[in-house]
């Protein structure tokens, strides 16, 4: 059975956060800057340059290192909204009324489900941030190891605002 974080979907991809390349980009010319203005610094003081080439060498590594792990981020690209990614938690008698939200898209019951801090049934949701589309599975935690209950559900925007409305925090 495939998991949330192993499905794919034609309408979702994923772009670079330039979040990233910026501050990666602002690092190492801060860097490469208090490098060349301890090179040309005149001072009694010999500690200032010692700083000065420390910290930019430093911020030149940590540039480096934000360039390398930049971040990509999913996307829903027919809307172009970012995709968000949470794990609720319940206790044992949501079960079935998630299993019915994943398996049929509604919830016929009437009462809003409430997440609870630990729980040992999991609803995992990949949502876009507009609400035009989501994902979800849930999981049952048995044998120490939380198991898939339901197949990966993608719900279209009535299903949705039914997620919304009946699940808080969702």
């Amino acid at each position: 059975m495939n998991t949330i974080k192993e499905f794919t979907h034609p309408n979702i991809g994923t772009r670079l956060d330039m979040k990233f390349v910026f501050i990666s980009a602002v690092l190492l010319i801060a860097g490469g800057l208090l490098i060349y203005a301890s090179l040309n610094y005149e001072t009694s003081h010999v500690n200032l340059p010692s700083i000065m080439i420390g910290t930019g060498i430093c911020s030149i590594i940590m540039g480096i290192v934000c360039y390398i792990v930049k971040d990509r981020a999913l996307y829903f690209l027919t809307t172009e909204s970012k995709i968000e990614y949470k794990a609720l938690h319940f206790d044992a008698d949501a079960l079935p009324a998630l299993k019915q939200l994943a398996n049929t898209g509604r919830i016929t019951e009437v009462k809003t489900l409430q997440p609870k801090e630990i729980g040992n049934v999991r609803l995992e949701i990949m949502k876009a941030a507009d609400n035009c589309f989501a994902a979800i599975q849930v999981y049952q935690y048995i044998d120490l190891a939380y198991v898939a209950q339901t197949e990966v559900r993608t719900l279209n925007i009535s299903e949705v605002e039914d997620l919304l409305k009946h699940i808080k925090n969702a």
